[in-house]
């Protein structure tokens, strides 16, 4: 246990000690006690009364308001994101119980990718200032970080801040992964895959 923890139990004790004496001192009666031992004397009496009073529920007030305080923060602090570097140097988010690896930013240095894409709906679907595919055509092509490939339908594929994105608001593009890889006879040479679909078919998700 670290010394930050010592100090949080620490004063959890004082809070707890705190309200124990309070309710002791209720429980005991213990200002009515001294004013009755005092009474004899009046002015005396009131100032006993009056500063085992204040003493009795400070007590209580310190108590709660360090208790209350402590858990606040330790709360705060555990829903708050935290940021750190794993073993392999990679920056991660822990949000609550969940972690996310934030990706390095990406530098556009002109470099080139091979890109496969297959128009898997029944329109024909045009690329931009590249070319055109029939349906159920596919084109293999080089892409540069620099460019952008715009569709008639309305997405995007670019180089972002974090590497290769798609902007599709119609959910119309998804990417080629996995066994879906060999599914389509993506060749060896392509760096990315991607599959031209119905709207709403797509990776990203429609509001």
């Amino acid at each position: 246990m670290n010394k930050r923890a010592f100090k949080i139990v620490g004063l959890y004790i004082v809070s707890i000690i705190c309200i124990l004496c309070h309710y002791l001192m209720d429980y005991y009666n213990i200002i009515n006690v001294l004013f009755q031992k005092t009474n004899r004397i009046p002015q005396d009496g009131f100032v006993v009364l009056l500063l085992t009073g204040l003493f009795q529920y400070g007590l209580l007030i310190v108590g709660i308001f360090i208790f209350a305080i402590l858990s606040f923060f330790l709360i705060k602090e555990k829903k708050a994101p935290k940021k750190y570097k794993n073993k392999n140097q990679n920056e991660i988010l822990e949000v609550g119980h969940e972690s996310y690896m934030i990706p390095d930013e990406y530098l556009k240095t002109e470099a080139s990718y091979r890109i496969f894409l297959l128009n898997n709906t029944d329109k024909i679907v045009t690329i931009k200032d590249k070319f055109t595919l029939e349906p159920n055509e596919y084109k293999v092509f080089p892409f540069v970080d620099t460019d952008s490939i715009s569709f008639d339908i309305g997405p995007e594929i670019f180089f972002g801040e974090y590497g290769l994105e798609i902007r599709d608001k119609k959910s119309q593009i998804a990417a080629i992964g996995g066994v879906y890889w060999e599914k389509y006879n993506v060749p060896n040479s392509v760096d990315y895959g991607f599959v031209i679909v119905p709207p709403g078919e797509g990776d990203i998700a429609t509001k």
